[in-house]
């Protein structure tokens, strides 16, 4: 058995400790000879497996690696332009109803699973340990937890009451300034506020767990809540902000109340900010609880951690022994199309006034290993300075001049109506194509199951007058249909029957795959282009600024890399 997690993996996430939970369940499930490997959620592509879980961040380019994909989200970090990529994934699992509630309205009911969670136990201390008199904000890197209304309460309370000031407990604020800055505490509160603006190892955090009774965590939204689960492990009294994941995790809290709530501008889900006058009242109460009620509450919170965990434990161990129950062995090799049984193809090139680029064009399309008198290479050219006695050597092409200018959109859209076949491939006057890079893009079309269009969206990139290798790597914030290279496309008739390219001179791909994401695959765009960088070229793809010269970094032989060189003196 073969599973990738594909995720962010920082040492002091809750993220990374997502990752060590259920890397521990599963490896406890599977025999020793399972292949468990940890994949970086930007790759491109990733090592073939039964199973890849998706933790939190998601990469469409991957799904094609395994048997089976599964997402394990949090709400208040998922982009809602990532609702196409919650209908190509098998299963969502959720670990609050919030999510489940919020992830059924983009798929089916019965894709959302509820699984639960928990975190890493931080153990209950000693009898006595606990000091009442002090607190924690865990704040880490999540800007959703800034600590700012527990500042302003405290301030609150020492203008308004200033007899109560001596009585509230001394609170760590445990921070990364990188992530979430808070700036200098008033000097006023020092006496009572500790700011921690650094990484504390873990055994340091799990001491100062011990040491508190209070946890204080005002958050505005998160998936779950690992930092006050921890806290409940270790038997803090929690005052808490009124989310749902919050009061899913815990009942015997001390709530403080909203002021507000907004929809999240860009992810999931709503964002709610504390009235920080319940704040006050919140540790106002804090200080006076009896020594019964804080032990009360103490034991509460990890009893809740306890009853949490094992709930938990006991039901992901038994839904991961039945979806690798009888799982077979997932080959993508398989699912490609057998070399008898692949289609004519037809090669859509576009080009205007591009003649020092016309001898790559060729070697691109005569390089192919692609079986030749399956391939038929349609040319459009509105150029003024036609192309036609370059190419007029070659078999199999079909040549457009056209005496108009037309935009990019409109010269696809006149190139395709020429083809004769069904199944058409993009290739770009201007960038190298390595000879896989029709029969791999064919073949990732229809892979079954068969799709409308596939692309990649990650591009390989040489800057050919600096000698430059960079990678490119569209925002992943951004929508599908928007990171797309219209350069790296492949797609039946059919798809672009149902909808052509628009009337655009740029960013063509945009309009024409936007709502039609389901149809489409991304690809890795290994063995399929290395887009050039170069001064005639419309792209805005560029070097980072400050990039040390590397040369190319793509295997390119003596011919083609000699070929690239001429061009580049050439413009």
């Amino acid at each position: 058995m073969r599973v990738n997690f594909i995720g962010t993996f920082g040492k002091t996430t809750g993220v990374s400790q997502d990752v060590s939970i259920l890397h521990g369940l599963v490896a406890h499930v599977l025999d020793k000879d399972a292949k468990i490997r940890h994949v970086p959620h930007r790759f491109p592509q990733c090592p073939q497996a039964e199973v890849n879980f998706f933790i939190e961040v998601i990469n469409p380019a991957l799904f094609i690696y395994a048997g089976r994909n599964i997402w394990i989200p949090n709400p208040e970090w998922t982009y809602k332009t990532w609702e196409p990529y919650a209908r190509m994934v098998d299963e969502i699992w959720v670990k609050t109803q919030e999510a489940a509630d919020l992830f059924e309205k983009w798929v089916p009911a019965e894709k959302v699973k509820l699984v639960g969670w928990t975190s890493i136990d931080k153990e209950y201390p000693t009898l006595g340990s606990k000091d009442p008199n002090k607190g924690i904000v865990p704040v880490g890197k999540n800007v959703w937890r800034h600590p700012k209304p527990v500042l302003q309460a405290y301030t609150r309370i020492l203008e308004q009451t200033p007899d109560v000031f001596p009585k509230l407990p001394h609170l760590t604020i445990v921070h990364s300034p990188d992530h979430v800055p808070i700036g200098e505490v008033p000097d006023a509160l020092k006496s009572k506020i500790t700011i921690r603006g650094e990484v504390i190892p873990d055994e340091e955090y799990t001491q100062l767990l011990h040491t508190c009774g209070l946890v204080v965590c005002t958050s505005a939204a998160e998936g779950f809540g690992h930092a006050v689960n921890e806290a409940l492990s270790s038997g803090c009294i929690p005052i808490l902000s009124p989310i749902q994941p919050f009061r899913e995790m815990i009942k015997n809290a001390l709530w403080v109340s909203n002021a507000k709530t907004m929809d999240h501008p860009q992810c999931m889900g709503i964002l709610e900010d504390v009235d920080v006058d319940s704040v006050v009242d919140a540790l106002v109460v804090y200080t006076k609880l009896t020594a019964e009620e804080r032990r009360t509450m103490t034991m509460d919170s990890r009893e809740c951690y306890e009853d949490r965990h094992e709930m938990f434990v006991k039901a992901m161990l038994s839904r991961l022994d039945r979806l690798f129950a009888g799982m077979p062995e997932y080959s993508l090799e398989e699912k490609f199309p057998k070399e008898a049984d692949l289609p004519p193809v037809s090669i859509i090139t576009i080009t205007r006034d591009r003649r020092p680029f016309i001898p790559l064009a060729k070697y691109g399309f005569l390089a192919q290993t692609y079986p030749e008198h399956l391939l038929e290479w349609v040319i459009v050219d509105s150029g003024k300075d036609p192309i036609k006695n370059l190419i007029t050597d070659l078999p199999n092409v079909t040549y457009v001049l056209v005496d108009e200018p037309l935009t990019i959109g409109e010269m696809r859209n006149l190139a395709i109506s020429k083809a004769k076949h069904d199944v058409l491939v993009m290739m770009d006057d201007d960038d190298v194509y390595p000879n896989n890079s029709v029969l791999t893009r064919v073949a990732h079309l229809l892979a079954a199951p068969s799709k409308g269009c596939i692309f990649s969206t990650v591009l390989p990139c040489y800057e050919i007058h600096e000698t430059k290798s960079f990678m490119n790597v569209p925002p992943i914030t951004l929508p599908m249909s928007q990171r797309v290279s219209e350069a790296t496309m492949c797609m039946t008739r059919k798809f672009w029957l149902d909808r052509p390219f628009p009337n655009a001179q740029i960013a063509e791909g945009d309009a024409f795959l936007h709502g039609r994401e389901d149809m489409c695959r991304e690809m890795s765009p290994q063995d399929v282009i290395v887009s050039l960088s170069h001064k005639k070229t419309t792209s805005s793809r560029k070097p980072p600024a400050g990039m040390d010269v590397n040369g190319s970094h793509y295997g390119f032989s003596d011919e083609l890399f000699t070929l690239i060189s001429e061009i580049a003196l050439s413009l």
